[in-house]
């Protein structure tokens, strides 16, 4: 999916290009705000992980948690594609710490 996404003009970094497969997200999170990116991850449930979500928190980051279980990469990509300029609208009106829910239809949600 990173290929694609790159193909389509996406500017990104994956975990496995920075980051040991087995480093923790309390870890991994302060560096991906350090470098001031953004973080996408699928695991909707990291926000209400306390180590997890006091990471985020400190870290000021802006997440999106992709909400696209059982889809294909591809389709995982189309979901991407379609909320892009929603999610660089948001990324450019709000500073972090904030998380964003990104659904299957590629709508937008503010969590926190």
């Amino acid at each position: 999916m990173p290929e694609r996404l790159r193909d389509l003009g996406w500017s990104l970094e994956t975990h496995d290009d920075h980051f040991a497969q087995l480093t923790k997200d309390v870890d991994l999170l302060p560096a991906v705000a350090e470098r001031g990116w953004v973080f996408i991850t699928q695991d909707a449930r990291i926000r209400y992980r306390p180590a997890e979500g006091a990471a985020l928190r400190a870290a000021g980051l802006r997440t999106f948690v992709l909400i696209t279980g059982n889809l294909t990469w591809q389709d995982t990509a189309r979901v991407l594609e379609h909320a892009r300029a929603a999610m660089e609208r948001l990324c450019a009106e709000q500073k972090g710490p904030f998380v964003c829910r990104v659904g299957k239809d590629g709508s937008l949600r503010l969590l926190e």
